[in-house]
């Protein structure tokens, strides 16, 4: 169960590249109903694989906690597995790897989501297990003493990675104060203090129909599937919508954190676009030709021509109404400036000169394939369709995102490059030895 917000963000990202009801490929066509009681259910038949993926996401994530219940949509994404009133932990591993398929679940920042794979004909399996935990989780005391234990340790896991840790610190100070800020698996001050209750406060306020959205992609019986999701669902009763989250202020700041490493992990950002802008293709086009591959400017100048690092990228993180842009980077701590001075040029040059048309067109191509490639997998297929249903409340053609490719131009791409990488905004953390590097690093561009 990753509950990482990256992993989401990834399923954000390719959101963008969705299907369409009109013409998702010339295999497949999606259909949406809508269940008594609003429980959306999001279909889409591939006659020509074995499999069938399910996803029950829940539009809720750690944006909705408070700094008492932090990490409570995590916890709860954990105990939703730890045994219902009608099977135990260990009855809903074996009935569904009885069957061949697995189970999984990611918390996010924004939304919670719950999966199986299974072989088509077996996806009702899938459906009764997922649908069984979502309404006759038992959620007891004893379970979740034994599972913060578990919870503590994903916790020391991810601060024992300076990667990880790298940009949790960039998110909780570049978003300081804002629910956004706060990490997705809580503190070990909040997951200490969790109790049954708080856990069941929080399915009774957004496990609800309103807040649900299921999505199913694969070889499978489609009329059969969303008559048993009907009655699997139910008992689920409405309520009120989640409150809308405001947009943060975006701080910037330099931030050294002293850890006992061999290298300096760098995360540096400016701010993003939000998941919906329409800028978002000449975003991923300028991720993409910036740093998002072998062939782009950073890994080229920093890797390749220098030797400074093994790993350089780009990254973008973006959620309903904010969002970050930046790079990641890890290097020896005395080469830690010369690659600053490095992205940092690159930055000026591709504000000044932008890109060219060869790189452009490098990007466009990759994306495409990325989109097209993405449609082999039914669990790339289920997190497009549902995050373009929530995020647009429909779902785009092949045809409509290749179309929105095409159409980004260099002059756009210089535009977009003025318009984020301003000095102002810029934010750096450097996670290493401190003894071993400088107490502020330029953040001119």
């Amino acid at each position: 169960m990753k509950s990482e917000s990256r992993l989401v963000n990834l399923a954000n990202k390719k959101a963008a590249s969705g299907s369409g009801h009109e013409g998702v490929s010339h295999q497949s066509h999606i259909n949406k109903t809508t269940l008594p009681n609003g429980v959306r259910v999001i279909t889409e038949v591939v006659k020509e694989v074995y499999s069938a993926s399910i996803g029950i996401w829940i539009d809720v994530g750690s944006e909705d906690e408070d700094e008492d219940n932090n990490g409570v949509s995590h916890a709860l994404e954990h105990m939703l597995f730890k045994g219902t009133t009608t099977r135990t932990a260990e009855e809903i591993a074996q009935q569904i790897e009885d069957v061949g398929g697995s189970l999984g679940a990611a918390t996010g920042k924004e939304n919670t989501g719950f999966y199986g794979r299974v072989m088509g004909s077996e996806l009702p399996t899938a459906i009764n297990l997922l649908s069984d935990m979502l309404r006759n989780s038992i959620l007891t005391q004893d379970d979740l003493d034994l599972e913060r234990q578990v919870i503590l340790e994903e916790i020391m896991m991810y601060e024992d990675d300076p990667e990880d840790l790298a940009h949790e610190i960039l998110i909780e100070n570049v978003w300081r104060g804002h629910p956004l800020a706060r990490p997705i698996t809580g503190t070990r001050e909040t997951v200490n203090g969790f109790t049954p209750r708080m856990l069941r406060e929080h399915v009774d306020t957004f496990y609800r129909p309103q807040n649900m959205l299921v999505s199913i992609a694969g070889n499978f019986d489609e009329q059969k599937a969303i008559e048993l999701i009907a009655r699997g669902l139910d008992t689920q009763m409405p309520g009120r919508a989640k409150t809308p989250v405001k947009t943060p202020e975006h701080n910037s700041f330099v931030l050294i954190k002293d850890k006992d490493v061999e290298q300096a992990h760098l995360a540096l950002a400016t701010k993003g676009l939000t998941l919906t802008d329409e800028r978002r293709f000449e975003l991923a086009v300028l991720d993409l030709a910036l740093g998002g591959n072998m062939s782009s400017r950073l890994f080229q100048e920093v890797r390749e021509k220098r030797g400074l690092v093994y790993s350089i990228s780009t990254f973008r993180d973006s959620h309903r109404n904010t969002g970050l842009f930046g790079v990641y980077a890890a290097a020896s701590p005395k080469q830690v400036e010369q690659v600053m001075e490095l992205v940092m040029a690159e930055f000026a040059k591709v504000k000044q000169e932008g890109f060219s048309e060869v790189e452009i067109n490098r990007a466009k191509t990759q994306l495409k394939a990325e989109l097209l490639l993405g449609l082999e997998s039914m669990r790339n297929r289920i997190s497009r369709n549902a995050y373009n249903e929530f995020y647009w409340s429909r779902q785009f053609s092949v045809e409509e995102i290749v179309a929105d490719i095409d159409k980004v131009e260099s002059k756009n791409l210089t535009q977009l490059a003025n318009d984020l990488l301003k000095t102002e905004d810029l934010s750096l953390v450097v996670v290493g030895p401190q003894s071993k590097l400088r107490p502020s690093y330029s953040l001119v561009c």
